[in-house]
């Protein structure tokens, strides 16, 4: 019972981060669309725009679909309290 509670709360913990965590990431489309015209050269290297969007800033995509898989891995497990 204690280790299922303690992987709910995990749980909990990790999908109030995620929540805030993309509050505070999201703006507005047009917004990026004007500083990633201004500045996505400069600060990826890349002289292709598409490229530097794709390969520059495509981390945090990468790390927030990370997040997601282990929060569902993380919530089967919590759901399944330790059963096999």
């Amino acid at each position: 019972m204690r280790r299922t509670l303690l992987s709910l709360a995990l749980v909990l913990a990790l999908g109030a981060v995620l929540v805030v965590g993309i509050g505070k990431v999201a703006s507005p489309p047009e917004l990026l669309r004007s500083y990633f015209a201004s500045h996505g050269v400069e600060e990826t290297g890349s002289v292709n725009l598409v490229s530097s969007i794709y390969l520059g800033y495509r981390a945090f995509d990468t790390m927030g679909e990370t997040v997601v898989l282990f929060l569902a891995v993380a919530g089967v497990m919590a759901l399944q309290g330790g059963r096999q």
